[in-house]
């Protein structure tokens, strides 16, 4: 094995070789329809804040001095006041949640600090919100990149939990270099222990009503390992580096993937093929503007927050279909070239393009249905018009809940495309594709007030699909069009692009 590859931010507002030390970590908010997260470093003489994709908190830890805006540079500084490492059972203590206004040090910025505060013989230890997101609820990519969503992870697995056996079904969405037992093991304990779950399914939704990252704490078995700062009163907690004595509820554990699936070989050619360039093997760049990653992603080592169990269940790999392994290509095989200039993110979901113009790899290389694929090509006639400024397309899978969640295979998600449309004088429209198969579905148009609301306005229509079976919700489209948001079907035996021009100027 090699060195350990940088992941260095691209923001980075310090001297080069110049350590500059954490001192605050703030809220979680929406940038770009993706999570971010503000955070403050002084060097020593200045204070600068630097936003972040939000699961870079997953290498954040307070008090510690970060060099070249290497996120794995982290380190503890000789002379940083009286720190220890201690073990603390904290088990079956109800914690006093404390919250109050923050001025951060050497600089105008303000925050909010949420703690939550144990008494132990007569000992106060304070353990800050966020740290217990980082290191013990989310202490993997995976699970801090969907634990601020609500209802997220239906796009992701469903499981079935009954007589100490859980299975897990992971869909598509769930990425391979997720697959590990590491992964399985968190699960099968969130899962398994009702109040952890609750816990977890609190903050999404939470973030998603209040739009604040705000929890009630019920972990009965609470043992850590934590780097804490003492001070007159006890100890505050600034790193938690291992969660002790974590009990799974469950003996045996059964996954399915679409990975998992038998392969056989066959004389079809590939649909589609990818070529990367420029992917040397130099550190690695955060771009925090980017678009979330998909199923190519920075594969990190995630090794900083040590996990005890006191069982691990057996785990068992189902496969449960036959899939095709093309591998010859033909005239009709799609050809992609992606320039890889080594730039990354660390969120999974959400984000803008970096720039405007509609191109295949601004899609994160989700596979492209043959009839979303002629609209998007359809789409680049748009950004000819002067009066449009700028396209952004995503593909997303239909939420679950009704058979026409699937395919007619009954195994593929169906997928459909949240075009986002910026006029020059400001306006925002929308439009909504659906993979269709044998349905006759209209396209769907918004207009109207729709700056920061035609993510909720696409969710609620996609949902009341759904539940309609494959039918666009009377009752939802009225309830939008309450809220000044102007809604347009577009039937597919109309003049395609020439009507839709029409109604989105």
């Amino acid at each position: 094995m090699g060195e350990r590859k940088k992941l260095k931010l691209d923001n980075w507002p310090f001297e080069k070789g110049k350590k500059a030390k954490l001192i605050w970590i703030g809220e979680p908010f929406k940038q770009n329809n993706k999570w971010m997260l503000d955070t403050y470093f002084n060097d020593g003489e200045s204070t600068k804040r630097i936003v972040q994709d939000w699961a870079s908190l997953y290498f954040l830890s307070i008090d510690k001095y970060y060099t070249d805006g290497d996120l794995r540079s982290g380190e503890m500084m000789a002379d940083e006041g009286v720190m220890k490492t201690i073990n603390i059972n904290l088990s079956n203590i109800t914690p006093r949640y404390n919250e109050t206004d923050w001025h951060i040090l050497k600089s105008g910025y303000r925050s909010k600090s949420k703690t939550f505060s144990f008494w132990k013989n007569n000992v106060l230890y304070t353990i800050p919100m966020i740290e217990i997101v980082r290191a013990i609820l989310a202490p993997n990519t995976f699970m801090l990149n969907t634990i601020l969503y609500n209802d997220a992870w239906e796009d992701y697995f469903t499981y079935e939990f009954e007589d100490r056996k859980l299975k897990i079904d992971f869909t598509s969405q769930y990425k391979r270099s997720y697959l590990k037992n590491e992964y399985y093991n968190h699960l099968a304990w969130m899962i398994s222990n009702e109040k952890i779950l609750k816990m977890c399914n609190d903050i999404g939704f939470n973030m998603f009503s209040k739009g604040k990252l705000i929890f009630d704490f019920d972990i009965p078995n609470f043992n850590i390992t934590a780097r804490a700062k003492e001070n007159k009163h006890g100890f505050t907690i600034m790193e938690i580096l291992k969660v002790n004595r974590k009990k799974i509820n469950i003996d045996e554990l059964k996954v399915y993937h679409p990975s998992f699936e038998e392969r056989r070989k066959s004389n079809e050619a590939k649909l589609r093929t990818y070529t990367y360039l420029n992917n040397k093997a130099e550190d690695r760049t955060i771009d925090s503007s980017v678009d979330g990653a998909k199923d190519y992603d920075e594969r990190i080592n995630e090794e900083l927050i040590v996990q005890e169990y006191i069982n691990v269940p057996i785990i068992k790999k189902e496969k449960e279909h036959i899939g095709k392994l093309r591998t010859k290509e033909d005239i009709d095989t799609q050809r992609y070239v992606l320039d890889d200039d080594n730039s990354r993110t660390l969120s999974s979901e959400g984000g803008a393009k970096k720039a405007s113009g509609i191109e295949v790899s601004a899609l994160d290389e989700t596979i492209i249905p043959t009839e979303l694929n002629r609209f998007i090509y359809n789409l680049k006639e748009l950004e000819k018009l002067e009066w449009i400024a700028k396209i952004d397309i995503r593909i997303v899978m239909l939420p679950l809940g009704r058979k026409f969640s699937y395919l007619n295979n009954g195994v593929d998600r169906r997928k459909c495309l949240i075009v986002e449309l910026l006029k020059v004088n400001g306006e925002i429209c929308g439009i909504l594709e659906v993979q269709r198969e044998d349905k006759l579905l209209s396209t769907i148009i918004l207009k109207g007030k729709l700056k920061n609301a035609l993510s909720v306005a696409c969710e609620e229509l996609l949902r009341g699909l759904v539940l309609e079976s494959g039918k666009w919700s009377v009752k939802v489209i009225n309830n939008l069009k309450e809220r000044s948001i102007k809604i347009y079907r577009n039937k597919h035996m109309d003049n395609g692009l020439g009507n839709i021009v029409n109604k989105i100027k």
